[in-house]
């Protein structure tokens, strides 16, 4: 009797079991004939030593582009950085200004806390200042020619580094230093 039981209720899953090898065994890689062209293209391209897709070392560097993706990276930075420190003040025991406190205490030399800052100050002014910038690029201000992009460029840079070591000289009060 315990026996009987105990075959029934592994039978089912038996038969499930075999029933998902079996089907998965069945399956093959089947391509559409642009997916089999393509896959011959690329083994083809391959076999010539020529590189499979785009990479940057193919393109010359502009500044135009170059700027952009340092807008990403900055602005991925920034995201992540306020997920991250989002969560850890929610989650974890103290907060903001315990750190703050915390860090104070070990009395860490002006030069190395005015450089700290620099690195968290510039990200955001270049992202904002870079944003303007791009709305106006979107406005198709400034866009004529290759030149007043490259302007608008070194103006935003000096602009950048200006108002960040601003930031960085009226935070360096007693009051604010860490």
């Amino acid at each position: 009797m315990l026996m009987s039981r105990i075959l029934c209720r592994v039978t089912p899953r038996q038969v499930m079991t075999s029933r998902l090898i079996a089907s998965t065994l069945v399956r093959r890689d089947v391509k559409t004939p642009i997916q089999e062209w393509g896959w011959a293209y690329l083994q083809r391209q391959k076999a010539l030593g020529r590189p499979i897709s785009p990479h940057l070392t193919v393109y010359q560097p502009q500044l135009t582009w170059m700027v952009s993706g340092f807008h990403r990276v900055t602005g991925c930075a920034m995201a992540g950085c306020l997920l991250l420190g989002g969560i850890g003040f929610a989650l974890l025991p103290f907060n903001f200004t315990q750190f703050v406190e915390y860090i104070r205490s070990w009395n860490i030399p002006p030069i190395i806390t005015s450089a700290f800052k620099f690195v968290i100050a510039f990200p955001i002014i270049f992202h904002t200042l870079n944003g303007i910038r791009f709305i106006g690029f979107d406005l198709a201000k400034g866009v004529e020619n290759t030149k007043q992009v490259h302007v608008s460029a070194c103006l935003k840079h000096f602009c950048d580094n200006l108002e960040t070591k601003l930031v960085n000289f009226i935070f360096y009060s007693p009051k604010f230093s860490a």
